[in-house]
């Protein structure tokens, strides 16, 4: 149960119209000015007490807004160099990867051009033997069809030496 709550009676402060011994019919023109200035005076000094008051209060609002978002500022600038730092690790990983990727597509690409010269040495030593072998065929060729005509020849002058005879 909360505890209750005893309100205290304050005095207020003691003004000169509290007098008892003064009435309103005994005052006198000069005491009529003179408590006009003195409520004139407590209500400018009233006044002021309590702007100062408010600008105080302005103030102090002020400055706990200010450590407030100052407070924020420092949170969200904290997570932002976190978010930026994690980017950067992010990106680091990134040009890791894709420069290991870039190295074996090169090293890939390399041996592919390895082998098509390889392969393309090979092809013109092929076609080379082909075509040596080939014109080693037309000469054999050649060779056999002079024997053959000179066979035939050989052939026609023993027949024809022999129906002579």
């Amino acid at each position: 149960m909360a505890p209750r709550r005893i309100s205290t009676i304050r005095s207020r402060p003691v003004t000169p119209f509290d007098d008892d011994r003064v009435s309103q019919n005994s005052k006198t023109p000069e005491s009529d000015d003179r408590d006009l200035e003195v409520y004139a005076r407590a209500i400018t000094d009233f006044k002021v007490s309590w702007q100062k008051q408010k600008r105080e209060k302005e103030n102090k609002m002020l400055q706990d807004t200010q450590a407030e978002l100052d407070e924020h500022l420092i949170n969200k600038e904290k997570e932002i160099e976190g978010t930026v730092k994690a980017m950067d690790e992010a990106y680091q990983d990134f040009l890791t990867q894709y420069a290991t990727i870039e190295d074996k597509q090169r090293e890939v690409i390399t041996k592919i051009i390895e082998t098509q010269n390889t392969l393309l040495s090979l092809s013109v030593k092929r076609h080379q033997k082909v075509i040596k072998l080939n014109q080693e065929a037309e000469d054999g060729q050649l060779e056999g069809m002079s024997q053959v005509k000179q066979a035939c020849k050989d052939f026609v002058e023993i027949r024809d030496a022999l129906t002579i005879v």
